[in-house]
């Protein structure tokens, strides 16, 4: 079964409405609300574009620090300039336990910051479903856990990072966190309230390509760099890529194509970047991409996160223990970048919303789904933490 259908994708808003939220204001809050629908808008009021998380962060850690129930330890991780940082909540002081279970998710968000509106079922806006109404739902969920299950929650933190749309720069930096080696890893992005089976891997490449200038009147005078790269990405599109009935198929998106100096001049150079979605491993499709160019151009590896490979193998996710429905998730996570999650006993991807229409102008997350999320990582929590131990 795969996720995200296309049902409902582009609902028309009707009693839509506007309330600013500035910063400020966000910093004098005496805690967060309880309802995850206000915590949301709080959230999404605050522009949080990858790069400039820094007024977010000031709003989650004096939240988390002036809100009574959940009485956590906050720590704030510089990740960067700016103020942008990780905001790790822990229920005993920072290294002193560590949390067996934490929620994750990411404050950052795609540009162009898009404010919220709502109407009666859903809210819209950036980051309503990638991924602020993950935070939201999860922070309630942890604060229903400390008021009803609270030697449970004991065993509970949360991490939220920045970086996520790009680099992955937060949880590469989370790695060195104080403490941080939860056994249970419950990260939040948009599934359409499906567990996840895999996470597709990743490869990202970028071809570059010399020819030679000349006048382009004259075909003996030159070499089109551009037309030497296009017989390449003709090849890369005939290509047959793996596929497989449980985890899906590889595929792939020519992102960008630039080169070219003038109209009437062959071009000098050309280049092209691409973001294989990877079913197999990613040294197999890397594999794949250096047989196909076959010496024709350049291949530049270099688009990883923090010097890391430019890409990462699938992930295998773990699924609860109560039934459920299922899915593959056909997008990149923070996951592949804790350096421990191969030894995690449990990784989990879960959350309200649909992928499909993140990143758009029309990103929306259903209400009835992000109230039931709170809920369903609740009922997860208690499952694995119950299951483990005797509380």
């Amino acid at each position: 079964m795969v996720f995200f259908s296309l049902k409902a994708l582009y609902p028309t808003p009707t009693m839509a409405q506007y309330h600013p939220f500035t910063a400020a204001r966000a910093m004098a809050a005496a805690a967060f609300p309880d309802d995850v629908v206000q915590l949301l808008k709080q959230l999404m009021s605050i522009p949080s574009n990858t790069g400039e998380e820094g007024d977010a962060v000031d709003y989650l850690v004096a939240g988390l620090h002036a809100d009574g129930c959940l009485h956590m330890f906050v720590h704030r991780q510089a990740v960067g300039e700016r103020g942008r940082a990780n905001v790790y909540a822990t229920r005993a002081p920072i290294g002193e336990r560590a949390p067996r279970l934490v929620f994750n998710s990411h404050i950052d968000t795609v540009p162009p910051h898009v404010d919220y509106r709502e109407d009666e079922e859903n809210v819209y806006g950036r980051g309503s479903c990638d991924a602020k109404g993950q935070v939201a739902a999860m922070i309630l969920a942890a604060r229903h856990l400390v008021r009803h299950r609270p030697a449970l929650a004991a065993d509970v933190g949360l991490l939220f990072v920045v970086g996520e749309e790009t680099d992955h720069a937060g949880m590469i930096k989370a790695n060195s966190l104080p403490g941080f080696a939860p056994e249970y890893l419950i990260v939040g992005e948009p599934t359409e309230m499906k567990f996840a089976t895999i996470q597709k891997g990743a490869c990202k490449v970028t071809l570059r390509v010399t020819g030679k200038a000349g006048h382009s009147g004259y075909p003996h005078s030159g070499e089109s760099a551009i037309h030497k790269l296009l017989e390449i990405l003709k090849d890369i599109t005939d290509e047959r890529w793996p596929r497989d009935e449980k985890h899906g198929d590889t595929t792939y998106n020519i992102g960008t194509i630039a080169g070219g100096q003038a109209l009437n001049a062959w071009a000098a150079k050309a280049e092209a970047s691409i973001f294989f979605r990877v079913t197999t491993s990613y040294a197999d499709v890397r594999a794949r991409v250096e047989r196909i160019v076959a010496g024709r151009a350049e291949i530049d590896h270099s688009l990883g996160a923090m010097n890391r490979p430019a890409g990462n193998d699938p992930v295998l996710l773990s699924l609860p223990s109560f039934p459920h429905e299922t899915g593959q998730a056909s997008f990149n996570t923070d996951i592949p970048y804790y350096d421990k999650f191969k030894s995690l006993k449990g990784v989990y991807l879960f959350g309200a919303g649909s992928i499909t229409v993140a990143h758009g102008p029309r990103e929306f997350v259903p209400i009835a789904e992000l109230r039931a999320a709170v809920g369903k990582h609740v009922q997860l929590a208690e499952s694995i933490l119950i299951r483990e131990h005797d509380y």
